[in-house]
């Protein structure tokens, strides 16, 4: 076969210049454009797709990171999916935004190109993985969430319902499970961890979701987005997300 022949390959660098992970990680990273087989994987069904687009990453990629894509931070994952769009379909993306003053619905154009990076700081990043706990007095040094942990919240939060009889928010559970790495500096076992979560104080429950958000929200793109509606005139804030049709392109052409 020769060999392969990209339609595009374009260098970025991750947001979190790979500082993050206990592995040296090059932040500058080389993907080529998606093929038809690439997209056939995208919709294709899937219990974990935060895990799928991962692997199509991966193998977009034209030199393996030394970590998966699947364990990098969601802030490093969404950039990457974020920039396979733009090599793949263009830097163009149309979306909809719902004006809160009017309800009118706009058509919005944005540049993909044009979509901030936020700017990485180690020492602030370092600051929020640990957490004092107000209530119970412990410390606790968090995960950052990535597409493996995104998927498992899910898979986890449907186990549970399936094999509980109450009437439970089984997904917040298993989001403060994944949440947890260490507690006071040990490690839990799973049954540790779980009776850890389950007797939490709302609001030390409610301490850790929030640090690990904010925390989550460190590194990435920044994904406001302001429009002018068509209707009242107003400018309405809106916000950047990854729908399915995000590797639609943007007209017939």
């Amino acid at each position: 076969m020769g060999e392969e022949k990209y339609t595009i390959a374009e260098e970025f660098e991750l947001p979190s210049k790979g500082l993050i992970y206990s592995k040296e990680v090059n932040p500058r990273v080389k993907l080529r454009s998606m093929t038809m087989r690439d997209e056939m994987k995208r919709t294709s069904r899937t219990d974990r797709p935060n895990m799928l687009l991962a692997d199509i990453i991966e193998g977009c990629m034209v030199e393996k990171p030394a970590i998966s894509v699947s364990d990098m931070c969601l802030g490093d994952f969404e950039y990457l999916l974020h920039k396979l769009r733009v090599v793949s379909q263009g830097e163009t993306y149309e979306m909809t935004g719902i004006c809160p003053f009017c309800g009118e619905v706009t058509d919005v154009k944005v540049n993909l190109d044009e979509v901030q990076v936020l700017d990485f700081d180690l020492s602030k990043w370092e600051e929020m993985l640990t957490v004092k706990l107000p209530v119970c007095g412990k410390e606790v040094t968090l995960n950052y969430h990535t597409p493996r942990i995104v998927d498992t919240i899910k898979a986890k939060a449907e186990e549970m319902r399936k094999k509980s009889k109450e009437s439970l928010d089984f997904e917040k559970l298993a989001r403060l499970e994944e949440s947890i790495n260490l507690v006071d500096g040990a490690k839990l076992s799973y049954i540790q961890k779980e009776n850890f979560v389950k007797s939490l104080g709302v609001k030390d429950g409610q301490k850790i979701l929030k640090r690990v958000e904010k925390l989550n929200g460190l590194v990435g793109l920044n994904s406001e987005i302001k429009f002018t509606c068509g209707k009242c005139g107003e400018e309405v804030l809106t916000f950047f997300r990854y729908t399915s049709e995000f590797f639609e392109p943007s007209d017939d052409e």
